[in-house]
C-alpha cells in the first residue's frame, strides 16, 4: 500500500512537471492578480505552481513527521519487548536452576536412603547385595535394578501389616 502510494505521488509530480515545462510560456502570462487589498500584476500560473510546491513541501513534512513518530513508537516498543522476553529468560533460568537443585536435593536423598537401605540388607547375604568391587560402597538404584533386588517380603526387617479382614 505504502509503495502504491508513493508511485502515485510521484506520477503526479511528473505529470505536474512536464505540463509546467510543455506550457511554460503560458504559464508565464501576466494576469491582474486581486490580493483583497491591492491588486498586482504577476503570472499567475507561476503563482499558482508556487502554491502547490509549498502545499507538496506541507504534506511531505507532515509525512516525515509521522513516519519518525512511528519509528520512534516501534524503537519503544521493541526496546519494552526486549526487556519483557530478558526477564522471561531470566525467570526461566531461575526456575531451571530452582529445579536442577531439587532434583540434585531429591537424588542426594535419594541416594542415602538406598545406602540406608543397603547398609541394613548387608548382613543378609545374597548376590543382590554383594558389591562386585568388594569396595564396600552402597549400590545406586540402576545397579539394585538391574540385578533384582530381593523382595520386601524376603527381607528380615520387613513387618507386614495385619489385615484388616482378620480383625
Amino acid at each position: 500500500m505504502n509503495r502504491v502510494s508513493n508511485l502515485l505521488a510521484w506520477g503526479a509530480v511528473a505529470v505536474v512537471a512536464t505540463l509546467s515545462a510543455l506550457n511554460w510560456p503560458t504559464l508565464m502570462a501576466p494576469a491582474p492578480l486581486d490580493l483583497v487589498v491591492a491588486q498586482v500584476q504577476a503570472p499567475l500560473g507561476v503563482v499558482m505552481l508556487g502554491l502547490a510546491a509549498v502545499l507538496v513541501a506541507l504534506f511531505f513534512v507532515a509525512y516525515l513527521r509521522n513516519q519518525i513518530g512511528s519509528l520512534l513508537e516501534t524503537r519503544k516498543l521493541l526496546k519494552e519487548v526486549q526487556r519483557a522476553h530478558d526477564l522471561a529468560d531470566q525467570a526461566e533460568a531461575s526456575r531451571i536452576e530452582n529445579l536442577h537443585r531439587l532434583i540434585s536435593t531429591e537424588f542426594r536423598l535419594l541416594n542415602d536412603r538406598l545406602g540406608a537401605i543397603v547398609a541394613v540388607a548387608e548382613p543378609v547375604s545374597g548376590p543382590a547385595n554383594e558389591d562386585p568391587e568388594g569396595e564396600g560402597r552402597p549400590l545406586s538404584l540402576t545397579e539394585l535394578v538391574t540385578r533384582g533386588e530381593p523382595s520386601r517380603e524376603s527381607h528380615p526387617h520387613f513387618v507386614r501389616e495385619p489385615s484388616r479382614s482378620s480383625q
